[in-house]
């Protein structure tokens, strides 16, 4: 075929007959395609799900990897019940306590108490978004899935659970009542023990000597804005490496071959998504989120109580000499952070396996207990009561934990 031949065949403009083989319902979907076949041919999105769906899933793979999707699905109802909340918030210290008040009380609709239950679903959704991370993390952790070519995955994953409580923390005095104001102030006076730039974070994130409306404006601008735009990024680089990569298998090969992610594993997904959310919505509806008298810098009667996932390190800084608060507040808390980022390097043994790796293993579990041990204690204690310690006296806003 010439030259010009050729071209004339690839020319964009030449007409190509149909094949003698369609047939005239074909050929009519060809030209006047439906809704679905028109979306499909500009998008792909049954092409994408049909290939998640069918992705092979290794030999014993269950229930323990259903926590990613429960933890995406709690992701999505933090984001929509955060945007619902913000239509109703005002963020300064005249209006916050109104607002989360009015969020109580007054979003009704035809009867139902609307905006106490989406509180309570966000409430009790960033708890469980806590517990699920926390969960998936020991589970990486004993199955040894971060080791090669996992790293960055595992990276990523611990830096989402850092966003993650942040953004339990700076959520945590936007309602500005009693409990959020002076958790706040002993959470905040943690910063001053870090060496030499302590009381420039403190008075960073503080925008000023006290904690006042400089830092609401900031910790809601951290919670809406900047905490998860980057939680957006991280988990998108997250799941982009989990698909690429897979998922690891058990850490014993199991027998039998790989088996579509449809339809087992989609139904063991979907049972724990929907325990998980029939749980927070059955938390929300009976135990609805409370709200304390407005904030009053002035009451340093008040004995500060954190979120539960904090109070590991608060019973901590309790039971701390005031001399040692920087182990408790800095190094402790630091060298923890530290070694989950260079796990995957610290961890040298090739196999996955726990029981070769005793080492990493011993120290990981050493650490998990020590921390469900303070946590169940402050629990157990109610989270405060201890005014005789001097780590975590509250004398004024410039006290030191």
């Amino acid at each position: 075929m010439s030259e010009q031949e050729t071209q004339k065949v690839l020319t964009p403009e030449t007409s190509v007959e149909a094949p003698k083989t369609k047939s005239k319902e074909d050929r009519l979907r060809q030209d006047r395609p439906s809704l679905g076949d028109w979306l499909e041919l500009r998008l792909g999105w049954w092409g994408f799900v049909r290939k998640n769906l069918d992705e092979p899933m290794p030999a014993g793979v269950g229930w323990w990897q259903t926590l990613g999707n429960l933890l995406l699905t709690l992701m999505v109802f933090q984001f929509t019940t955060g945007i619902a909340l913000a239509i109703y918030y005002s963020a300064g210290p005249e209006t916050a306590h109104a607002s989360v008040k009015f969020i109580n009380e007054g979003v009704q609709f035809w009867g139902i108490n609307w905006g106490l239950a989406v509180r309570g679903l966000h409430v009790y959704g960033s708890a469980a978004i806590v517990v699920a991370t926390v969960l998936h993390i020991i589970r990486v952790f004993y199955w040894g899935s971060y080791k090669k070519p996992r790293e960055l995955t595992w990276v990523l994953g611990v830096f989402i659970f850092f966003v993650i409580l942040g953004l339990s923390f700076t959520g945590y005095l936007l309602p500005w009542d009693q409990k959020a104001y002076w958790a706040t102030v002993v959470g905040t006076n943690m910063a001053k023990d870090v060496p030499v730039l302590g009381t420039a974070i403190q008075q960073m994130l503080l925008g000023g000597p006290e904690v006042g409306a400089a830092t609401l404006s900031r910790f809601y601008a951290l919670h809406v804005m900047v905490l998860p735009a980057a939680l957006i990024v991280l988990m998108g680089l997250h799941l982009y490496l989990v698909r690429k990569h897979h998922i690891a298998g058990p850490v014993v090969p199991q027998k039998g071959k790989p088996k579509p992610f449809y339809p087992d594993q989609l139904y063991k997904d979907a049972w724990v998504v929907l325990g998980g959310v029939a749980i927070i919505i059955w938390l929300a509806v009976v135990y609805p989120p409370g709200l304390e008298g407005v904030a009053d810098p002035t009451g340093v009667d008040f004995t500060p109580k954190p979120e539960w996932y904090y109070l590991g390190l608060y019973e901590l800084l309790k039971i701390m000499p005031k001399e040692l608060k920087i182990v408790g507040t800095v190094v402790i808390p630091g060298v923890i952070s530290l070694g989950m980022i260079l796990l995957p390097w610290l961890d040298r043994s090739k196999s996955r396996h726990p029981a070769m790796r005793p080492g990493i293993i011993i120290a990981g579990t050493f650490i998990i207990l020590m921390i469900g041990f303070m946590t169940m204690k402050g629990v157990l204690e109610g989270g405060g009561g201890h005014e005789e310690s001097e780590s975590t006296e509250i004398s004024s806003p410039e006290a030191s934990v």
